[in-house]
C-alpha cells in the first residue's frame, strides 16, 4: 500500500474520486474499492517499470553537468592543442622565413659575386681586345709609314733615274753631235 500512496501523490491519482466514478457506472462500493486498489497497483507496477527504464530529472541533470564539464574539458584540451600546434607552427615558419632569408642572402652574394666575376672578365676582354687593337693600328701605322718611306724612296729613285737617263741621253746627245760636227770639220777639211 505504500507504493499506492506514493504513485497517489506523485501521479496525482484522485482514488475517491475514482471510486465514485465507479460506483456511479453501477458497482458496489468494495467493487469499487477493489478496482481503485487494482488500477492503483497497476499504475504503481508500470510507474516502477517506467522509472527502471527512464531516468529521473535529477539523473538527467547530472549527467548533464557530466557531459558539460567533460565537453569543457575536451574544449581545453583542444584549445590547449591548438595553441601548441599553432606555436609549433609559428615557430617552423619562423625557421623557415628565417632559413629563405639566408638563402636569399647567399643567393644574393654569390650572384653578386658572378656579376661582379663577369663584369671583371668582360672588362679583363675589353682591354685585352682594346689592346690588340691599339696593337693592330700601329702596325698598321708602321706599314703605313714604311709603304710611304718606300714610295717615297721609289719616287727619288725614279726621279735620279730620270734624271740620269736625260743626263745620259742628253751627254749621249751632245757626244753624237760633237762627233758629228768633228767629223763634219773633218770632211771639210
Amino acid at each position: 500500500m505504500s507504493c499506492v500512496s506514493a504513485v497517489t501523490k506523485s501521479l496525482l491519482l484522485d482514488t475517491l474520486s475514482l471510486m465514485r466514478r465507479f460506483e456511479k457506472i453501477g458497482l458496489t462500493r468494495a467493487q469499487s474499492e477493489q478496482m481503485t486498489e487494482m488500477l492503483t497497483e497497476v499504475v504503481c507496477i508500470n510507474k516502477e517499470k517506467i522509472s527502471q527504464q527512464f531516468v529521473t530529472k535529477q539523473a538527467l541533470e547530472m549527467a548533464i553537468l557530466e557531459q558539460e564539464s567533460r565537453i569543457a574539458g575536451f574544449k581545453g584540451e583542444v584549445a590547449k592543442s591548438q595553441e601548441l600546434h599553432l606555436a609549433s607552427l609559428s615557430r617552423d615558419t619562423e625557421r623557415l622565413t628565417n632559413s629563405l632569408e639566408k638563402m636569399r642572402a647567399e643567393i644574393k652574394y654569390e650572384v653578386d659575386k658572378l656579376s661582379a666575376s663577369q663584369r671583371l672578365d668582360l672588362n679583363l676582354e675589353k682591354g685585352r681586345m682594346r689592346d690588340e687593337l691599339q696593337a693592330l693600328r700601329d702596325k698598321s701605322n708602321e706599314m703605313e709609314i714604311k709603304m710611304d718611306r718606300e714610295t717615297n724612296a721609289l719616287k727619288a729613285a725614279v726621279e735620279q733615274s730620270k734624271n740620269e737617263v736625260l743626263r745620259y741621253s742628253l751627254s749621249m746627245i751632245l757626244a753624237l753631235m760633237a762627233a758629228g760636227l768633228t767629223a763634219a770639220r773633218v770632211l771639210q777639211k
